[in-house]
This record gives C-alpha cells, sequence and structure tokens, in this order.
C-alpha cells in the first residue's frame, strides 16, 4: 500500500509540472504537433518515471556487535490504521474498475450501432451514417456522422474532413493512453484538466487540416459555430462540435508563434532534477569499526651514556610494565629513562608511556554510553543514550532482551539487558 501511494504521489508530480509548462507557456501557441508530442510524453513520464529512483552511496561505519541483530523482531500494528488503509484500497480499485467498465460498455454500444447501420469501406477509414448519435465524431478508424441532420451539402464535407483528420492522425492512441491514466488517477482534478487539454489540442489539429486542404476559413468557422452539440459520445471519439468553439474559431485566426517559444519547455530539465533529488533514497554501506588502535613500537635511542643510578631506576620500570593485548611486553634496554605520563580526563583513550624521544601506546576500551545499572539502548542498530532520541509515533517494533539472551548477543554490554528498537521505514 505504501508503495502504491507512493507511486500515485511521484506520478502527480510529474504530471503537475507537465501540466503546469502547458498551461503557462504553449496553451495559447500555434505549434499544435509539439504540444501533442510534448503532451503524451508527459503522459508517458507520469507513468514510467515513478518506477526509477536515484540512489546515492553513504558509507556508515559501526560497532561489530551491532551489525548482526536477533532475530524474532515482532512489528507492532495499528488494526485501526489497517481498517482505513484497507478502505481507501477498496474504494481505489472500484473507482478504476468503474471507469473502465464505462470504457467497454461504450465500446459495446458503438459496436452494436455498427452491426445494425452497417458501414462503407472507403480510403483509410469507415463511414457510418446513422441517427443514433446527434452529432458526428470518429472513433479509431470509423467516422459516425448524423444521417438526420439538416446541414448543407458543403458543411458535410467539412466535417467529414475534420473526422478524417482525426483517423489519418491516429488522435485514438493519445486518447487511449490519457483515458488509462485518468482510470489509474480518477481522484485527481489534474488527470482529468489534462484529458481536457489533450482532447482541445486534437480539435486545433483536425482545424488546421481542414484549412490546408484550401478550405474557406470563413465558411468552416460559419459551420463550426452553427454545427450543435448533441449527446455525449464515447470517451475514445473525437466530435467535430466537442469544446469552446469560439476558442477554436480565436486560434484559427491567430497567426502563427514563433519557434522560439518552444525552448520554454527547458524549464523541465531543472524541474525533473528537483523530482529526483526530492525523492532520491541513500544506499548505505556499512563497515565494521576497528576494536582497538594497532600498536606501535618505536626504536629506543641509545643511553648507553646514562649514570647507574638511572639505570638501576629504568629496569625497575621496566620490570613493572603490564602486558598489551595478551602480548608479553617487549624486551626493552635496561639504559632507558622513561616517564609516565597521564592525558586530561577528557581524553582518556590512551595511557602513553613515554620517554624524551619514544612513545608506548596502549589502548583503554573506549567509554560507552551505558552507566552501570542502565540497559543498552540499540536503534536500529547503532547504540544511543536513551529511547528518548526516537519519537513513539516512529517507532515500529521493540524487542527486550534479558539474562545469557542479552549477554551472548553483546558481551558484558548487556548484561542490564538490551532494548532493540526498531524505527518505522521512511
Amino acid at each position: 500500500m505504501e508503495q502504491l501511494i507512493t507511486y500515485l504521489l511521484k506520478s502527480t508530480l510529474c504530471i503537475a509540472v507537465f501540466s503546469g509548462i502547458y498551461w503557462c507557456f504553449l496553451k495559447n501557441e500555434t505549434f499544435y504537433k509539439f504540444n501533442r508530442y510534448f503532451l503524451l510524453c508527459g503522459l508517458l513520464c507520469a507513468m514510467a518515471l515513478p518506477f526509477y529512483t536515484y540512489t546515492y552511496t553513504v558509507n556508515v561505519q559501526a560497532s561489530p556487535d551491532v551489525l548482526s541483530l536477533p532475530q524474532g523482531v515482532m512489528p507492532i500494528e495499528d488494526k485501526d490504521s489497517n481498517f482505513w488503509l484497507y478502505v481507501a484500497l477498496i474504494t481505489y480499485m472500484l473507482g478504476i474498475c468503474f471507469l473502465i467498465a464505462r470504457h467497454f460498455i461504450g465500446l459495446g454500444r458503438i459496436k452494436g450501432m455498427i452491426r445494425k447501420y452497417g458501414y462503407t469501406s472507403l480510403e483509410g477509414y469507415k463511414l457510418v451514417k446513422t441517427p443514433a448519435f446527434k452529432t458526428s465524431f470518429s472513433v479509431f478508424n470509423y467516422i459516425i456522422i448524423d444521417s438526420s441532420a439538416e446541414t448543407s451539402e458543403i458543411e458535410r464535407k467539412l466535417i467529414l474532413e475534420h473526422e478524417l483528420a482525426h483517423v489519418k492522425q491516429q488522435h485514438w492512441i493519445d486518447l487511449l493512453v490519457v483515458q488509462l491514466f485518468c482510470a489509474l488517477h480518477w481522484f485527481n482534478p489534474l488527470s482529468w484538466l489534462y484529458l481536457h487539454a489533450i482532447k482541445q489540442n486534437h480539435e486545433f489539429l483536425a482545424d488546421t487540416a481542414v484549412l490546408d486542404r484550401g478550405n474557406s476559413a470563413a465558411i468552416y468557422r460559419a459551420a463550426l459555430i452553427n454545427h450543435s452539440l448533441g449527446t455525449p459520445v464515447f470517451a475514445l471519439a473525437s466530435s467535430f462540435s466537442h469544446y469552446d468553439k469560439l476558442k477554436r474559431v480565436r486560434m484559427m485566426m491567430k497567426p502563427a508563434s514563433s519557434s522560439m517559444k518552444k525552448l520554454t519547455t527547458l524549464i523541465l530539465l531543472p524541474a525533473l532534477s528537483v523530482f529526483f533529488w526530492a525523492f532520491a533514497e541513500p544506499d548505505f554501506i556499512i563497515a565494521a569499526a576497528q576494536k582497538s588502535a594497532e600498536i606501535q613500537y618505536k626504536p629506543l635511542r641509545d643511553t648507553s651514556k646514562l649514570s647507574p643510578v638511572l639505570k638501576t631506576s629504568q629496569h625497575k620500570k621496566t620490570a613493572d610494565l603490564p602486558a598489551v593485548e595478551n602480548k608479553p611486553a617487549p624486551a626493552v634496554q635496561v639504559r632507558q629513562e622513561i616517564a609516565i605520563t597521564k592525558l586530561p580526563d577528557e581524553h582518556k583513550t590512551n595511557t602513553v608511556l613515554q620517554d624524551t624521544t619514544n612513545l608506548i601506546e596502549r589502548p583503554l576500551p573506549l567509554k560507552t554510553i551505558n552507566s552501570t545499572t542502565q540497559p543498552l539502548y540499540i536503534l536500529d542498530g547503532v547504540e544511543v543514550a536513551s529511547v528518548n532520541v526516537i519519537s513513539p509515533n516512529d517507532i515500529e517494533s521493540i524487542t527486550v532482551l534479558k539474562n545469557e539472551s542479552a549477554t551472548t548477543n553483546y558481551g558484558e554490554r548487556g548484561k542490564n539487558g538490551v532494548i532493540l528498537i526498531v524505527s518505522k521505514p521512511k
């Protein structure tokens, strides 16, 4: 369910970008073919781009003790929230089924009407004359003409050329894709506005094709205004009298737009960059941190000229040096002067044994967050100070380990118990 919501959100944002650019810069321009491909590209991007997620690598160092967590962590489920999620999912699926069923019913109505009245096969299309519809339109390669309409011969010729332009330019492909998109986004007003923009641009393309055949623009505009709108037709149909007829008349009278205005679509580049950045996900590479620093021994200086008193004192101090990491203390010359220096409290990670030129470092255990009585808190595999570092609303599950199960997985640090916290995925 979460993946479906993310997909719909990404798709909505993508279609919003293309819609905004079209309505702000391209809607009133006369390069209709370019607008058609731009709108169709927006549909394909809105349906395909959400499946791609840009990832970037993040290197994380973690203690080896927390790289593997015990099994058996059970998530805490909220039954009430799951119920409403199921209700929303069922409602969404019912909406999709309703729209798809409506399209199939429309197809069945068109098929039955063609079977009843028959058709005439002409060059590149099939002509159907029927009084069943009070308007003329085209579906796939069928052109349906209202045989009961009282129109002049010139007007019927213009209507036929208009619908033939829809068939030759295969506008039904665009309508099929956008209807599928609207079925998936039936709850989104932007999808229906996008459908309106595509159909309106189809009418502009068909009007231009009629005028390019040498027909009088004045007569065609008069026929467009006089042709009345009848009953609604199938959703995949292109109708001669659909949409704002006055808008179509104004666009026919408008001079050709400059091709330089097509460059406004380059706004897509930064817009899509922001889109990918907003939904980018990190790819964590967890590496185990070293438990202790490597001990280095530097060559001792020649102390052959030290006094006998210093030699005896040096021999005594050297003999008292403890072993480091279960290794025997290194052999050192007796004649050597060593001073034991302690670091300040805030830097107590090592005890330094040094003379005037040489250092011998012995690592001490790292100071842990836990006190003597506080349990060990592990958040998503990382040790934290307490459970207060995360909001209760962000917790997915909590597991408590005690006694042997705690010390088995976390050693001495888990003697007071271990609390494993798993956060909700973001």
